[in-house]
């Protein structure tokens, strides 16, 4: 016969038991599965490391106010132009990217949202950083020129679109460095300088007080704003799904979530945030332009647009009195060549430079085809009346 201890802590535990499935949420649908993505801006353990507890926050939230369980799972892209690919083709459902990606992203698919944007003290504004070696004797940005410069991705807002303007707008262009290159993440760039491998480089602030706390030998040279970077949705997501993350996110505020992203929280935002960054993209030839050495060429058709990084078209006199044509970036539109000079010498010489990235492996495992297209528009030279194209 069951005593009335016995009785009475059966009961406790059956209460508790109760209480316990009260307490726990019950979902009638299946999980609503979403995909985040982020390109590899550091190693891909750090990257984990700093979004996998907001993530779990926004599961938390999210589960609560669609009343279903929500599961989130991070994809790390490989590189800037990956990230963006995964997402204006919806194989991410949502994603965090710099300024420039962003404008890029929206650039080839319209359709996408901004969900919320970084907040870094109150404020949609953080910082970027020239660095050069701890014991440089270099004191001013104009003291750059014939100097060795480190970029980050070619298609970063800091590693490449802002830190270039900064150079260009103090009377330094590539012409006049004595070499650079495009290393990809920020840490790369920050121990490179460290390492002294090069004069200078940029990188965001936050890599570069990180490594310098872990005892990286550079120091700030100059420092420049750029916009926060902001999350974004996918083309056709759900309007609920959609507002959901979007009030989850801007109910962000336990530190410990945000720690790694040495963020605030998040702020509202719009495409206008960033309209100082769509400018510095499209304004980026002129680092890359000789005023001494090169007549412009005038401004393609307002129909084309070309994709970032930007063409540059310039034209310039040889010695015998022809001349040659010159481009670099990733061609999407055509260079559209001056009119030739009537001379003895026809010949238009053509010289282009395209980034290595247009030859890595696609998503496919082939390799990505390139396509140049060059036109004489000028009627008088019989020879050139037909494009060429080389592939």
């Amino acid at each position: 016969m069951m005593s009335l201890l016995s009785l009475s802590r059966s009961c406790v535990l059956l209460a508790g038991l109760a209480a316990t499935l009260a307490s726990t949420p019950s979902f009638a649908e299946d999980p609503l599965r979403l995909n985040f993505g982020v390109y590899s801006s550091n190693k891909p353990s750090a990257m984990v490391k700093v979004y996998r507890p907001i993530l779990k926050e926004l599961e938390t939230s999210m589960s609560a106010r669609l009343n279903r369980e929500v599961d989130i799972r991070m994809q790390i892209a490989k590189d800037y132009d990956q990230g963006i690919s995964h997402l204006v083709t919806g194989r991410v459902d949502f994603s965090a990217f710099g300024p420039a990606s962003y404008v890029e992203a929206k650039r080839m698919n319209e359709d996408i949202n901004i969900l919320a944007v970084e907040n870094v003290k109150g404020s949609k504004v953080f910082y970027g950083v020239i660095a050069v070696g701890e014991d440089s004797p270099i004191q001013s940005i104009k003291e750059l020129k014939g100097k060795s410069f480190a970029f980050g991705d070619e298609g970063s807002t800091i590693g490449r679109f802002l830190s270039q303007l900064e150079l260009e707008q103090s009377g330094i262009r590539a012409g006049d460095l004595s070499r650079y290159e495009y290393l990809g993440r920020h840490d790369k760039v920050g121990t490179a300088v460290g390492a002294g491998s090069f004069d200078a480089g940029a990188l965001n602030e936050k890599t570069f007080k990180k490594l310098v706390a872990a005892g990286e030998k550079i120091r700030e040279l100059v420092r420049f704003p750029n916009a926060a970077k902001p999350w974004i949705a996918r083309s056709g997501l759900s309007e609920d799904v959609l507002l959901a993350l979007r009030a989850s996110l801007l109910q962000v505020k336990d530190p410990a979530k945000i720690s790694g992203l040495n963020i605030n929280g998040f702020l509202e935002g719009d495409d206008d945030d960033y309209r100082v960054i769509r400018k510095a993209m499209e304004n980026n030839q002129a680092f890359f332009e000789d005023p001494e050495e090169v007549e412009p060429v005038s401004a393609a058709p307002a129909h084309l647009t070309a994709q970032e990084p930007s063409i540059q078209a310039a034209v310039s006199h040889t010695t015998d009195g022809a001349q040659s044509a010159y481009a670099q970036g990733n061609l999407s539109m055509p260079v559209i060549a001056p009119h030739a000079h009537e001379s003895s010498n026809r010949m238009v010489t053509v010289n282009i430079t395209l980034p290595r990235s247009l030859f890595q492996t696609n998503d496919n495992g082939g390799p990505n085809g390139v396509t140049i297209n060059l036109v004489i528009p000028d009627s008088s030279i019989e020879e050139a009346q037909q494009p060429g194209t080389a592939q």
